[in-house]
């Protein structure tokens, strides 16, 4: 044997032992579980995207339900659809070469749940070769002109397919990427009809997923939701292996909507002092001491030197400032996130078009930071450089790399107009009106200016100057929200999972009932359907984590 060999073999033989240590520890881990009842609940995993880092926080909670008694199931995808989630990652590779990545992709994600005992499948197991290629030809006769038309089985799939390619393109016309417009048209069928059969077969209670949107999750949100299947979802936040989760019952809600029940009952609770404390200063420390991770690297220094603000913009002291906040045109912006008009650019240029001729107020169009990464040459900067090349001097454009933080631009505001940005809560608090072009998660709450439809959104900007600061109501309103939000909201996964998000294998012991509150707290809400929004006695004890988390990054 060669030295390579050799080598190679040692490495395989400490695999080995290494995965079997892992697997005595859970056998033993899972002794000290809940028993499964006769007719456990069943709970469906739906993890197609590929990502291994999914899969490690996935599998994490899926080991978790399954040690309190729930019958958990994943299903992964095995290369059956080439355009994944993955492949915006590496524009570079052609279409003929996506299915090169396909078996490390499947082995390694597969080794994360082996490793955890839970059960899973392959999408190829659940669905023919015949129907496979019946769907491969449905989908050669997609092209730009039809594809908002696809459907399959009764169920359209048209937006899941637009929303893919837009995060494929980066906002970019589709025309020239048909190729690659019919790729994701298969996987959109295959992720259809697989969903389908698993549905059919499993019969799950609930049905958890990442996000719920995009070719690989949106319609199997669909096909789930049509049988009245509730469907967890979640998303990172601010702080380190930090979730937002969320559950969707329906067409109308999204993985961020906090149902009327929840916020009814968080209006009665009093909102203390140290509750407000606590809530300024992690806003504080988002940005003050950079504690940020949807920011990061790109976030600006805050100076708090509102009045330099006026003469760099060449602002009227004394007359109203609007902001209008924009967001990345091409990121979750076909599914089921509902606005007034059909897209982001859309919204963009009709707002434009309106204030044109608003000239009571000064307005600030804030150009997202991430378009300077994400997409420079697509984005509304470029947008706007193309169809507003000369604005009026009341409408100002803040650059993409400007150097300027959102706090200063906060500061410096009246008010401002979003589609569904995090920015117009971020106002709220500070009593500043915010008018909102469609459906955010803190709409509807008493304090926000919510355009209901084309007209009434544009008579709520013509008017911006007269609408005043928020009232102490309206205010009370939105700390509330903002406090259960950014707070309550923000659920930790660790130590099971490490600050890059992979399991921790040696910190497993967190993942049995009893044994860290967190984890159980999560597994009864998805178990009993309530909204992920943590007892006042789970933040104070969180407390600690976060101070600790802000002094890494500070």
């Amino acid at each position: 044997m060669n030295p390579v060999e050799f080598l190679k073999s040692r490495l395989l033989r400490f695999k080995f032992i290494k995965d079997l240590n892992r697997k005595n520890k859970l056998r033993k881990l899972y002794s000290k579980g809940i028993s499964p009842s006769e007719d456990p609940e069943k709970i469906l995993f739906w993890s197609a995207g590929g990502m291994l880092i999914q899969t490690n926080i996935e599998g994490i909670i899926a080991a978790s339900l399954k040690l309190r008694g729930k019958k958990v199931h994943t299903v992964l995808c095995d290369g059956v659809f080439k355009a994944c989630a993955r492949r915006v990652d590496q524009p570079e590779v052609e279409v003929k070469d996506w299915g090169k990545y396909c078996k490390a992709c499947i082995r390694q994600n597969s080794a994360v749940l082996e490793n955890l005992g839970v059960e899973y499948s392959y999408m190829s197991e659940h669905i023919t070769t015949e129907k496979t290629a019946e769907l491969r030809k449905l989908s050669k006769g997609i092209n730009c002109d039809n594809y908002k038309s696809l459907s399959l089985n009764g169920y359209k799939l048209g937006n899941n397919l637009e929303s893919a390619m837009l995060r494929h393109t980066r906002g970019a016309s589709f025309s020239g990427y048909e190729e690659i417009l019919r790729e994701y048209a298969f996987t959109v069928l295959i992720v259809s009809e697989t969903s389908t059969n698993v549905l059919d077969k499993i019969k799950p209670a609930r049905v958890y997923m990442s996000h719920g949107i995009y070719a690989d999750w949106g319609p199997a949100l669909t096909t789930s939701l049509s049988r009245e299947i509730p469907v967890i979802s979640y998303i990172c936040c601010y702080l380190t292996a930090h979730f937002f989760f969320g559950i969707v019952n329906n067409f109308r809600e999204t993985f961020l909507t906090l149902h009327n029940s929840s916020w009814k009952n968080i209006i009665k609770e009093p909102l203390t002092e140290s509750m407000k404390r606590r809530l300024i200063k992690f806003l504080s420390n988002r940005y003050k001491e950079n504690v940020t991770q949807d920011l990061k690297g790109l976030l600006k220094e805050y100076k708090g030197e509102t009045d330099s603000l006026y003469s760099r913009y060449g602002l009227e002291k004394g007359k109203p400032v609007w902001g209008i906040m924009t967001h990345i045109n091409w990121d979750a912006a076909s599914d089921y996130f509902p606005m007034i008009y059909k897209n982001f650019d859309e919204w963009l240029g009709e707002t434009v078009r309106i204030i044109w001729n608003v000239t009571d107020v000064q307005w600030l169009i804030k150009i997202h930071p991430s378009e300077l990464n994400d997409n420079p040459e697509t984005g509304c900067q470029k947008y706007l450089e193309i169809n507003f090349p000369d604005m009026p001097d009341h409408i100002k454009v803040i650059k993409m790399d400007d150097d300027l933080s959102p706090l200063d631009f906060y500061n410096l505001l009246d008010g401002a107009v979003t589609v569904m940005g995090t920015g117009g809560l971020e106002l709220s608090i500070q009593g500043k009106p915010v008018i909102l072009a469609g459906d955010a998660h803190y709409s509807g709450k008493g304090f926000t200016y919510d355009g209901r439809d084309k007209d009434n959104y544009e008579t709520l900007l013509k008017k911006a100057s007269e609408i005043k600061h928020l009232d102490s109501v309206m205010q009370e309103l939105s700390l509330k929200y903002a406090y259960t939000y950014f707070i309550r909201k923000q659920i930790p996964l660790t130590p099971a999972v490490k600050d890059d998000l992979y399991i921790d294998f040696t910190n497993l012991e967190g993942l049995l009932p009893g044994k860290n509150k967190y984890m159980d707290f999560l597994c009864d809400r998805i178990s009993d359907g309530g909204d992920f929004v943590l007892p006042e006695e789970l933040i104070s004890s969180d407390t600690e984590t976060k101070d600790e988390q802000i002094r890494q990054f500070a």
